[in-house]
């Protein structure tokens, strides 16, 4: 008995000794605090609702679409993408009727997932075939899956960061904000974005709902993460590891690309619809043309156009492809393009009916005076001009690879070298293929030269067409083309030199330089300690946004009744409820259109509810220096002899100003 007491006790000493040393040490030695405890919880359930979103879409997807003849890479890639954009009018469907209550998200999350749990399990179960096509990559591909990962897992880190991105501030994530604010779906008067075809909000607005706002940009990172299994899997059986590898790291060679997956645009989710029409395509041409596959094709269209407007040239180069498979029969020509549209308008209807019911403008806020847009304000949106010259519309891939740079003028995108130093390629040895390869040759070269041409013709009527990220769709095309141009040039040897080891080294020097490029960024912008929750909000806001968050912290603190009107500044982000924003930077010249008197305009600013005025006066002597006929001299002229009636407030290092209303 005695020799079984002493065998317990030592037993437990055993246990218990250590457990007690170990807890008292980090009593006094705590490895890190309590805002870390939660920064990291906090990512920890973003990351797992972003894939539970993602998941319920594959399953919704995978329940209408199963038995894809794809890659299983490919096939979940395009169930996922349909389930998002039938998730999004879901949503929306749900926030007007019902509301955008987090209880009535959270059914609606749980509700679907049981459902489907049997479609979701078998979607999940797809994602097994990576493990395939890595161990039949050879190391070089190896070591292009590393760098992307690489680079992706950089902006990981800027979406569980707050949100910083221009766009992401004016509108992308302030309108989710606003419905969850309101209860429900509706027309936000003061943003005429509302407007706009939402299928990326009304996702974003389910991730906020449910893990606030960093949720947003995480599952928009998994858009990219989609597109990247898509590509490879749907060119891996038909060209090859080497060339879907190829075409994986030059569409990830360009910074932008990579940076943007994380700042809750809305960009990758466009790319991800041009990829399923680009991918349905090419089905409808090798099964026997199934209608099916081409409505499928349409209704990828119409869920790009239900993402952002600009997206429909999605819909153009489609009916181009149609019409160059079809060019000995207007007959046929006809009925296929007339399937490929009903499927586009199933999938725009909704936004245009939103539009009417709440403004009674189903293209709200273009063309015709409703709710908030009068006949100035569209005359003011309109009124743009073309950037660039001839040499914009003959050498435009080129152009845009060159001189297209991140936030800078014209193209405003960096698309990395890759595109088109191997797309250029893609006709060598274009004979020798066999024919599921020649198809998609052909096909994406029609994508191209569609693209080429709508994007030249846009550019030559507004600058805001000649913008990269508004082809975004169109660019998985570029990609295959630029896999298949690695595979063609890899086969020339001069003399001794085998070519393909000298132009794979070229790919993992150029994702290597991106990779770095990206990394740099995200130490320069302290971006991991704030996700952390090591570096404070507001400092890491500060530092990545300037002057304009204590601007915002200073309208956040005015006293409880007061209201801004933000001029010249569109970001209402970190400031509503208690500001308005001018997010077509038209309040001033508008109401000085309508009434010249300052007396006038003050009196009505009181009379709508302001108490104060935030102006961004750097962004105006910006205008000023450079000419903009949105913004003509007297209006800006005429603005700043405005404000010298008015008491400064507080000054933000000359670049913003708060005045009193009175």
């Amino acid at each position: 008995m005695m020799k079984k007491s002493s065998q317990w006790i030592a037993t437990l000493s055993a246990f218990l000794i250590p457990l007690l040393v170990i807890a008292g040490y980090y009593v006094t030695h705590k490895p890190f605090d309590l805002s870390f405890a939660l920064a990291f919880t906090l990512i920890i359930w973003r990351l797992l609702l972003a894939g539970w979103i993602l998941s319920l879409a594959g399953g919704l997807g995978a329940h209408l679409l199963h038995r894809l003849p794809l890659h299983p890479l490919a096939a979940l890639t395009v169930q996922a993408t349909a389930g998002l954009g039938l998730l999004a009018l879901i949503i929306l469907l749900t926030g007007a009727l019902i509301g955008t209550a987090l209880g009535w998200m959270a059914v609606l999350m749980i509700g679907l997932s049981f459902l489907l749990r049997r479609s979701i399990r078998v979607w999940l179960l797809e994602w097994k075939a990576w493990r395939e096509v890595i161990q039949a990559s050879s190391p070089a591909e190896r070591w292009i899956g590393v760098l992307i990962g690489i680079a992706l897992s950089a902006s990981l880190w800027t979406a569980l960061a707050p949100p910083v991105k221009y766009d992401a501030l004016v509108y992308h994530l302030t309108l989710p904000q606003a419905y969850l604010a309101a209860g429900k779906i509706t027309h936000v008067s003061w943003l005429m974005m509302s407007g706009y075809p939402q299928n990326a909000e009304m996702l974003y607005l389910l991730a906020m709902a449910l893990g606030g706002a960093s949720a947003a940009p995480v599952l928009g990172w998994g858009f990219a993460l989609l597109g990247l299994a898509g590509l490879l899997g749907w060119l891996v059986e038909a060209w090859g590891s080497r060339a879907a590898w190829t075409a994986c790291a030059a569409l990830f060679a360009g910074s932008t690309l990579v940076l943007s997956s994380g700042w809750g645009y809305v960009d990758w989710l466009g790319l991800l619809f041009g990829l399923g029409c680009l991918i349905s395509l090419d089905i409808w041409q090798k099964e026997v043309r199934q209608r099916r596959y081409l409505m499928l094709a349409g209704a990828f269209s119409g869920m790009a156009i239900g993402t952002k407007y600009p997206f429909g040239m999605l819909a153009l180069v489609g009916l181009v492809v149609i019409g160059f498979l079809f060019r000995r029969s207007l007959r046929q020509i006809f009925r296929h393009s007339l399937i490929f549209s009903l499927g586009v308008f199933l999938f725009v209807l909704p936004w245009l009916a939103k539009n009417y019911l709440f403004t009674g403008n189903p293209v709200y806020p273009f063309f015709f005076p409703a709710a908030d847009m009068d006949e100035i304000r569209i005359a003011i949106y309109f009124e743009d001009e073309p950037y660039g010259d001839w040499r914009d519309v003959f050498l435009l891939p080129l152009r845009a690879t060159i001189w297209g740079v991140e936030g800078g003028p014209g193209y405003g995108a960096s698309i990395g070298p890759l595109l088109l130093g191997f797309g250029l390629l893609a006709g060598l040895n274009w004979h020798k293929g066999n024919e599921p390869q020649r198809q998609i040759l052909q096909l994406t070269a029609v994508f191209v030269l569609a693209t080429w041409f709508f994007w030249a013709l846009g550019g030559r009527y507004t600058a805001y067409f000649l913008q990269t990220r508004m082809f975004y769709p169109m660019l998985p095309a570029f990609a295959a083309l630029a896999g298949i141009g690695f595979l063609a040039a890899s086969s020339v040897q001069i003399g001794s030199i085998r070519l393909q080891r000298v132009l794979t080294a070229m790919v993992i020097m150029v994702l290597a330089f991106t990779a770095l490029e990206v990394q740099l960024d995200l130490l320069r912008r302290f971006t991991p300690q704030a996700a952390l929750g090591l570096l404070e909000t507001e400092k890491y806001l500060e530092r990545n946004t300037g002057w304009y968050q204590p601007a915002m912290e200073a309208v956040r603190s005015l006293p409880e009744d007061s209201h801004t009107l933000l001029i010249y500044e569109p970001r209402a982000f970190y400031c509503r409820p208690v500001c308005t924003p001018d997010e077509n930077l038209d309040r001033w010249r508008r109401d000085w259109t309508r009434n010249r008197d300052f007396n006038a305009i003050r009196q009505q600013w009181q009379q709508e509810g302001f108490t104060h005025l935030l102006v961004f006066r750097s962004g105006v002597q910006f205008m000023k220096e450079n000419p903009d006929p949105k913004h003509p001299m007297a209006s800006l002229t005429a603005l700043e002899e405005f404000l010298t009636t008015l008491p400064v407030v507080e000054d933000f290092g000359e670049v913003y100003q708060l005045y009193l209303l009175k």
